[in-house]
């Protein structure tokens, strides 16, 4: 089972790691990802639940938007205080070389650009952050925004692991954020540590957990929540119903001319939902 757990760190270090593969696996199949497309969407789902970590209403939610210049642009996630994520990208079937350290070359997939950031919360607007990419290897840009845009100095990693046939053997992540209790020489041990990890996602095909990571990097740390991960997507027929009766009826009249049902299919979960020319007369009514 996928799932994140969030800790602290004698105060100094805010603590979540997460596991994926099931998640990113669901992804994979549902939007028949590449190589390449599934390291780069699997790596923004789990950086999206990293953020969501920090929810406390059921309500919250927060989007992550990819917008670079490279082929699999744009990139997008969407996660809430459960860790129900949920995302897509433009070109599922990107495939490029390996890169120089001849890993899959994300960083070229998602290119140069624009990281979208908005966190939606109930009675309030939405909080909107934008930042440049600056890697687009995800982790670096996650870590880039929460201390440019939030001033909380974080250390974000994210990686999956994919075989020869696409199958997705391990996704992982990590999030450290610094406290204001953390001393020049804590953030220094902290850092050589997490270098010290090195790939994540084969540490996880070996068997390493959210919390054996944890025990890695801290040896005197507190487990404060658990919470499972998982794809899931809240799109229904009544929704995408909606969409059409917001069309207007001289639109829904010209669908209903051509005398063929409409098929609508969800960006986020690639579930399709089809439309009678009877239900889109009973439209009319609404429209």
């Amino acid at each position: 089972m996928d799932y994140l757990v969030t800790g602290m760190a004698e105060n100094k270090f805010r603590l979540v790691a997460i596991s994926g593969k099931d998640t990113v696996e669901e992804a994979r199949i549902r939007h028949n990802l590449s190589h390449t497309a599934t390291a780069a969407l699997g790596r923004t789902l789990l950086g999206a639940g990293l953020l969501a970590s920090s929810f406390k209403s059921k309500y919250e939610r927060i989007l992550l938007q990819f917008r670079g210049d490279g082929p699999i642009s744009p990139l997008i996630a969407i996660a809430d205080r459960f860790i129900n994520v949920k995302g897509y990208c433009e070109n599922p079937k990107t495939e490029l070389d390996l890169n120089a350290s001849g890993k899959l070359d994300v960083g070229k997939a998602v290119g140069l650009g624009m990281l979208y950031v908005i966190r939606e919360r109930e009675e309030y607007e939405p909080y909107r952050g934008t930042v440049p990419i600056q890697t687009g290897e995800i982790g670096d840009d996650l870590a880039y925004y929460l201390k440019t845009s939030e001033q909380i100095p974080s250390a974000v990693g994210v990686g999956v692991l994919v075989d020869g046939s696409g199958f997705v053997r391990s996704a992982a992540g990590i999030l450290v954020q610094v406290m204001p209790g953390a001393t020049e020489n804590d953030i220094t041990e902290m850092e050589e540590r997490l270098l010290e990890l090195g790939s994540l996602s084969h540490r996880f095909d070996r068997g390493e957990t959210p919390v054996s990571l944890l025990d890695q990097l801290f040896t005197n740390w507190t487990k404060l929540e658990e919470r499972p991960v998982r794809f899931s997507c809240d799109c229904s027929k009544e929704r995408f119903q909606k969409g059409l009766i917001s069309l207007g009826s001289e639109e829904l009249s010209d669908l209903i001319k051509k005398g063929e049902a409409i098929e609508t299919i969800c960006r986020f979960c690639n579930k399709q939902y089809l439309f009678t020319v009877d239900e889109m007369k009973g439209f009319l009514k609404k429209a």
